[in-house]
């Protein structure tokens, strides 16, 4: 499935069970790609590109499970300098920084980061231990996280992602403490 086939599942999903939810960012343009193209010193892979094309993030809306928000190209390009000063700054760009990691979106303090040589995804939190490559088919690349989000969300409830082995997720259209909006919650927990 494409990219914009996803999102449309998504964006139908939000439409019928988050109408409290903020509507989701228009797309970049090419222009704004070939900025952040300059800055990082290397392309996103074409999924992620194809994404901000159609959304230049997902603003506070987590659309990724896991409650990931999509960053904006221009959240992206400060998020990944920032980063880049800290790992500097704390000695901590070394041998597995050898791929150009950038962070795409996040979940509080933690990014979720994609290897701009592989696609896959990941995280990064400051106060942890650094990097950590989610396993399974579900973090192979951002469209195949769209595709199974849009996949969940386009099924009969209950509308549950599995990201991997042990790693799914299970939309809630119906928080008590975030009504109208999607909140994704571990199905073990």
């Amino acid at each position: 499935m494409s990219v914009d086939e996803s999102w449309e599942k998504i964006e139908r999903w939000l439409d019928q069970y988050a109408p409290q939810e903020q509507p989701l960012p228009g797309p970049c343009t090419r222009s704004e790609l070939d900025d952040l193209h300059s800055v990082l010193g290397v392309r996103l892979p074409k999924d992620v590109e194809q994404s901000l094309l159609r959304h230049n993030g997902s603003g506070l809306t987590d659309v990724i499970p896991r409650t990931y928000a999509l960053y904006s190209v221009k959240h992206i390009a400060d998020d990944h300098l920032g980063t880049l000063t800290y790992k500097l700054e704390n000695d901590h760009y070394g041998s597995d920084d050898s791929r150009l990691i950038v962070p795409i979106g996040a979940l509080g303090e933690m990014q979720l980061v994609v290897d701009t040589q592989t696609g896959h995804l990941g995280s990064w939190d400051i106060e942890e231990t650094g990097y950590r490559w989610y396993e399974g088919p579900g973090w192979a690349s951002l469209s195949a996280v769209l595709d199974i989000t849009g996949n969940a969300l386009a099924s009969p409830p209950p509308w549950i992602a599995v990201m991997g082995e042990g790693d799914q997720w299970r939309a809630i259209d119906m928080d008590t403490d975030f009504p109208g909006t999607l909140v994704w919650a571990d199905v073990r927990g």
